[in-house]
């Protein structure tokens, strides 16, 4: 009897334990069996609602195909790097990295790891140090030393500047406006406003010239925090040197020097990382962009500027600080899917964009082989 009882329970336990775990099935019935264009149906739809990770179950994670519809980042929709894999001879003369508006070498807006990279592939290269917050007058002696001291170190008669933003009128003001024309053998310059940018316009009108001695005072502050040259600020004289308003002058005084090579290149950036419809007209169909990819979606401490540079309704495309008509200059390459801070790899940015491809470091190495190659 005592074994029946026993048998029995066991019976009912086992019984209560599979009624337990049947409400469970349903949620799962069929899912197993769904193929890669029925789960991707499902997502589009908004009909997935999987309890568990479909994809991991299924082993569908880096099995060489893109599964975007997966609950996460599938590795093989990443793109590939931009670009043709870097290669060839160091240049023959030292590269100098110029960097922009409230930068130094060392703060978010500086050159990330660029130096570094470049100096793997056996270039030498100097890092510009110059005023944050100052006329491309006042910033273009700082580079002027830098360039002095590079010669003077390595004995190469001549310097390739790569300059980013700001650091392209500097270097313009350096070489036609300082005569170092004889000392430069090519310009690089990345999204520099050569028509200036609309954000300088607005800021000067907001800022009344009664504010000039406290902003410079709080801009000096600030600008020690990252900069050891942050003593010879004046920002008046930097949102001046910006502004569309002023640009034609700026082209009339500080002209092309016919002895130096330019090029340009401009990055093009969306708020919602959207394509824009004028991007290629504007990049003059030069575009360094992988077919069928996303636009690059811009870093959000842009967004606020990017409104004032696109001219509101009229859209130029840009890349959140300069349009890219404005980065025009000399011979132009054309565009890269980048805002302002991915043309420098800022905040940190590491290998490539997962959506475009873009590569900063790839990006300078090849414009450094390139330099190479034409004989700079």
């Amino acid at each position: 009897m005592t074994t029946r009882l026993i048998h029995l329970f066991a019976v009912l336990a086992l019984g209560l334990t599979a009624c337990a775990d049947e409400p469970a099935e349903p949620e799962n019935d069929g899912v197993d069996a769904l193929s890669k264009s029925d789960a991707a149906q499902a997502t589009q739809e908004g009909k997935a609602d999987f309890s568990f990770d479909l994809c991991e179950r299924k082993g569908w994670y880096g099995d060489g195909e893109c599964d975007w519809f997966c609950p996460k980042r599938d590795t093989d929709c990443d793109l590939a790097p931009l670009g043709p894999d870097p290669q060839g001879l160091a240049t023959r003369f030292p590269i100098v990295l110029a960097h922009g508006f409230d930068a130094s070498p060392t703060n978010r807006w500086g050159f990330n790891g660029v130096a570094q990279a470049l100096e793997a592939d056996g270039h030498i290269v100097e890092v510009a140090s110059v005023p944050p917050y100052n006329s491309p007058e006042v910033r273009a002696m700082f580079l002027a030393d830098h360039v002095d001291a590079v010669l003077e170190r390595t004995g190469a008669e001549k310097v390739n500047i790569i300059a980013h933003s700001m650091g392209g009128l500097d270097t313009r003001v350096l070489v036609s406006g300082m005569g170092y024309g004889d000392r430069v053998a090519s310009v690089t310059t990345i999204s520099s406003p050569h028509r200036g940018t609309a954000v300088a316009d607005v800021a000067l009108g907001l800022v009344p010239g009664a504010a000039d001695t406290a902003i410079d005072a709080l801009a000096k502050a600030w600008g020690r925090s990252f900069s050891d040259v942050a003593e010879d600020t004046d920002v008046r004289a930097a949102l001046s040197a910006l502004a569309e308003k002023n640009a034609p002058a700026f082209d009339a005084d500080y002209p092309a020097d016919g002895r130096v090579f330019y090029q340009s290149w401009a990055g093009v950036s969306s708020v919602f990382g959207i394509h824009n419809p004028k991007d290629s007209g504007a990049c003059e169909g030069k575009m360094l962009v992988h077919d069928g990819a996303s636009a690059d979606k811009m870093d959000p401490t842009l967004v606020p500027m990017a409104a004032l540079t696109a001219h509101g309704t009229r859209l130029l495309p840009n890349d959140g600080m300069a349009t890219v008509e404005s980065a025009k200059y000399g011979k132009f390459q054309g565009c890269i899917p980048a805002d302002h801070l991915d043309e420098v790899g800022q905040p940190g940015d590491t290998g490539a964009d997962k959506h475009t491809g873009f590569d900063h470091l790839r990006f300078y190495r090849n414009i450094s082989f390139d330099l190479a190659q034409l004989g700079f």
